[in-house]
Parts: C-alpha cells; sequence; structure tokens
C-alpha cells in the first residue's frame, strides 16, 4: 500500500513540475510577444520633422504621418492629421500660426488625437456620423466640416492649391486624400502603408476589396502626383500606391493555394509588423473572411 501511495503522489510531483513547465514557458513566450509589442510600438511612435521645404514639413511617426503647410507671413497653418500622444503635443509646440485648418484622413486614433490640442482650428474631416465621431472619445467635437465620399474641397495657402477629397470607405468609412497642386504631393492616410503590412479593422469599416478600387483611382487621379506620403512608413512617389495594390490584389488571388501563400509570405518577411496586430498572416486571415462574406 504504501508503496502505491508513493508511487502516486512521485506522480503528483511529476505533473506539478510538467505543468510548472508548461506555465513558465507560456509565461515566457507572453513575455516575448508583450516585449516584441511593445517595441514595435515604441518604433512606430518615433517622430522626426522634415522641411521639404520653407513652407512645409513633414513630421513622419508618432502615430500617423503628418504635414504642415505654413503661409509666408506664418499666420496660417494647415494640418494633415494631429497624431497621438508625446507626438502631437511635439506638433502642436512646432505650430505657430493663428489661423488653423486641420484635415483628418480618417478617424483613427493616432491620426486625430492631436485635435484636442487645436481648441480654435477649423477641423475638416470624412462624412462620419456623430455617433461614429463621439466613439472615439479621443477626437473631441465634430467636424466643423464634412466631406462626403466623392465629394471635393479646395482651399489656398499662399499660391498653393490644396485639394481635399473624400475617396469613400476603403482603410476607414471615409478616407480623405490632401493633393498639393503645385507641389505635386499627395498625402493618403492609411490607403497607403509603405514597407508595412497593414492594419484591418473590419469594425472601423475597413474592406479591401474597395481598398484596392481607390489606390487605382489615385494613381489615375493624381497622376502628376511625384511624391507620397502615406499614412505610415517612408516618404515615397506612386510605387507606393501601385506597391500597395499588389500586395492586396496578389495575397487575395492566392487564397486557397497555400504553395501561393508561402511564396507570397516570403516576398514580404520584411515588411514592418506589429505583433498581434499586424502581419503577412492578419492579412490573410482578413482576405478569406472577406471573400467568405460575399
Amino acid at each position: 500500500m504504501r508503496f502505491y501511495l508513493n508511487k502516486f503522489f512521485i506522480g503528483v510531483l511529476s505533473m506539478k513540475k510538467v505543468l510548472l513547465i508548461i506555465g513558465s514557458s507560456l509565461a515566457l513566450l507572453i513575455a516575448v510577444f508583450v516585449f516584441l509589442g511593445w517595441k514595435s510600438f515604441n518604433k512606430s511612435m518615433e517622430m522626426k520633422s522634415t522641411a521639404f521645404d520653407k513652407n512645409l514639413t513633414l513630421f513622419e511617426g508618432g502615430g500617423g504621418n503628418s504635414i504642415v503647410l505654413t503661409s509666408e507671413d506664418g499666420a496660417q497653418a494647415l494640418i494633415v492629421d494631429t497624431k497621438m500622444g508625446n507626438a502631437s503635443k511635439a506638433l502642436a509646440a512646432a505650430v505657430k500660426a493663428k489661423k488653423i485648418t486641420i484635415v483628418n484622413t480618417h478617424l483613427h486614433r493616432d491620426h486625430i488625437s492631436g485635435n484636442k490640442l487645436f481648441p480654435n482650428a477649423t477641423i475638416i474631416a470624412g462624412a462620419y456620423t456623430p455617433d461614429q465621431w463621439r466613439a472615439s472619445s479621443a477626437a473631441g467635437r465634430y467636424p466643423d466640416k464634412v466631406i462626403k465620399p466623392g465629394e471635393e474641397t479646395i482651399c489656398k495657402i499662399d499660391s498653393e492649391t490644396v485639394h481635399i477629397r473624400n475617396m469613400g470607405p476603403a482603410h476607414s468609412w471615409n478616407d480623405v486624400v490632401v493633393y498639393l497642386e503645385n507641389r505635386k504631393f499627395l498625402v493618403t492616410g492609411d490607403m497607403v502603408f509603405n514597407q508595412m503590412h497593414p492594419a484591418m479593422f473590419k469594425q472601423g469599416g475597413s474592406n479591401a476589396a474597395l481598398w484596392v478600387n481607390v489606390l487605382d483611382s489615385l494613381l489615375v487621379r493624381y497622376k502628376d502626383a511625384k511624391t507620397v506620403l502615406p499614412g505610415h512608413g517612408a516618404l515615397s512617389d506612386k510605387q507606393a500606391l501601385t506597391d500597395m495594390m499588389e500586395y492586396f490584389v496578389s495575397i487575395g488571388a492566392a487564397i486557397g493555394d497555400a504553395e501561393k501563400l508561402i511564396d507570397l509570405k516570403e516576398k514580404y518577411k520584411n515588411y514592418f509588423a506589429i505583433p498581434l496586430m499586424t502581419g503577412f498572416d492578419k492579412t490573410v486571415k482578413f482576405l478569406e473572411n472577406e471573400k467568405k462574406e460575399k
């Protein structure tokens, strides 16, 4: 009897040891994912400012990429997207103009959280409903002017003609682009992630099929564009639009073909991804679900 009891307790102790090892391994894996996610998030939150010319400054990173276009006398400024966190504060500190117009390319916090730092600015955005706008606690007051899908508004800052157009649903329910006509400079918001796996949120309005159509129309409408500032990633040219479109089309066409997906995963292995948020497998899953819903 004692023999069997000893054997039982040894078995219990062995099982505890196994469970302890498994628990420790899981804790280590979770810690690694948290560390990688935090490291990637910190990388995405780094911001640098660059003078494109004497009146146009680029603020890349710190959330979504932004621009500030200032009039010659410094009295007027156009800001496209206001970032989040400390980056939004740094952006606000850099803008000295009294008359400020903000354009939000879309309603995600990394692009609009800094709106509240400009209480007297005029805010222009896509035609989100008041409920959609209020659902984003970082957004502040409802925009002073909304642009419906397919509509465009034009403003002038000195000799620069600024085209602000709602391209309709793609990355979100309303995706707005800004085109500086004289500079041939296009700001795409998150319709372009340059050398990055895109963030896709079904509940936030993301639709890959419509996204591809919008990218194609951008290439046609802004065929004269020389410079493209994506929502995330480095400054580029129109090739960034083509690359983003090819990314979706190639992966979408490979759904259901394991070998093709393996090849594409290798092709895009160097694209930046935020663990648990973006990545090749996340894109595949999103496109698979979208295909099932058709």
